[in-house]
């Protein structure tokens, strides 16, 4: 409820990039995906998925220790600043909890060695950021950060206030307050190395979208709900007769002017009655067959036949169907413009940091897994 205001260096790096989302970045093998923020009428199928060209993790996951380390054992010192296990553990508790909304959990498992190692990598970048914009002429003035505290005040849960969420964490204001002082400077650190990064050109643009078309294609893809009359380990062939018959005068109410989604509220076994029956938009090989004929062979707009599953009795409703495709360039050249440019400015980001930790002493520590491999011996 109120982690935005935690006080951690992790959170505190995070923030402080968010401009260019570089840090993430600090595995050169990933780029970053091109996101589209989708039209109420796309489908959440045609983002745009760059997925294809970063090297695939899965192949040679790296591992993590096999011998799990203390909270607070020092993982890397930056000229004598500690970084410890358990502030590396938390930013990797939060990039899991993002990830695990679009990687299956078998994959995130695989992932979390490559995890550790790029918040181990964030961190440092932090740090090292951090010193160069304290040495550097730039400042952050009472009045922007008042501004930002705003800012944070005004995008807080409801019914949550910034002194409460501080209170619950046990942080002191006004150590968070320059705390977030520090994450503004080095924001404008960044700025100011990234300022004369010119933008993605046109020709730039139709090149990457040519060398990657394949990125761009589209599955034929259609939008339905549905209305379903469940089946139950307790079913008899009498009353799965019985919902036949039931879900068959549900279609004849609807042939007759019932509106579809009131009615899938109202009768639907599936959760997706509360979007009155809306399953959204999903392409072939997302259903079971039976379902996947039926609502790729229905006539737009119009109710077909019952459809048995192993779920029970269906009432498909298509609303709208694509077929497979490629993206044009007109479409997506926006989004492509923002890609190549913000991969530019990362690209230039990173090679600052390469030059700050080259005069810094930075000294990653590796346990001694011999020692700790050894029985415990109790006296």
């Amino acid at each position: 409820m109120t982690t935005f205001v935690k006080k951690t260096k992790t959170v505190g790096l995070f923030a402080a990039a968010a401009t260019l989302a570089v840090f993430t970045a600090c595995s050169k093998e990933t780029p970053k995906e091109v996101q589209e923020k989708p039209a109420q009428e796309k489908p959440a199928v045609e983002t745009v998925d760059l997925a294809q060209q970063a090297p695939d993790l899965f192949e040679q996951p790296l591992q993590p220790n096999p011998l799990a380390l203390a909270t607070n054992d020092v993982v890397v010192t930056v000229d004598g600043e500690k970084i410890t296990h358990g502030e590396i553990m938390q930013g990797v508790q939060m990039n899991l909890m993002q990830m695990s909304k679009r990687v299956p959990p078998q994959k995130l498992s695989q992932m979390y060695g490559q995890i550790y190692q790029n918040v181990t990598d964030t961190l440092v970048a932090n740090i090292l950021l951090t010193k160069a914009a304290e040495k550097s002429s730039l400042a952050v003035s009472d009045v922007e950060l008042t501004k930002e505290i705003s800012l944070i005040e005004s995008n807080a849960p409801a019914g949550t206030s910034l002194k409460d969420a501080l209170a619950e964490n046990k942080i002191d204001y006004t150590e968070w307050r320059e705390d977030l002082r520090k994450q503004m400077l080095v924001r404008k650190l960044v700025d100011e190395k990234t300022a004369k990064i010119a933008e993605a050109t046109a020709a730039e643009i139709a090149s990457f979208y040519e060398e990657n078309a394949d990125s761009f294609k589209v599955p034929e893809s259609v939008t339905a709900s549905h209305i379903l009359l469940a089946f139950t380990p307790e079913d008899t062939d009498a009353t799965k007769a019985q919902k036949k018959k039931d879900i068959e005068k549900i279609r004849a109410d609807i042939l007759a002017g019932g509106d579809f989604a009131t009615i899938a509220a109202e009768k639907s076994d599936c959760p997706s009655k509360k979007q009155g029956g809306s399953l959204g938009t999903f392409s072939r090989g997302q259903m079971v067959p039976e379902f996947e004929t039926a609502a790729f062979s229905q006539e737009i707009g119009k109710i077909g036949d019952v459809v048995e599953t192993q779920f029970g009795y269906h009432l498909i409703k298509t609303t709208k169907h694509e077929q497979a495709g490629i993206r044009p360039l007109a479409e997506v050249k926006d989004q492509l413009k923002d890609y190549l440019t913000g991969k530019k400015k990362q690209e230039t980001l990173l090679a600052y940091i390469e030059e700050l930790k080259a005069k810094s002493n930075v000294v990653f520590k590796k346990p001694d897994l011999d020692a700790a491999a050894k029985p415990e011996v109790t006296k």
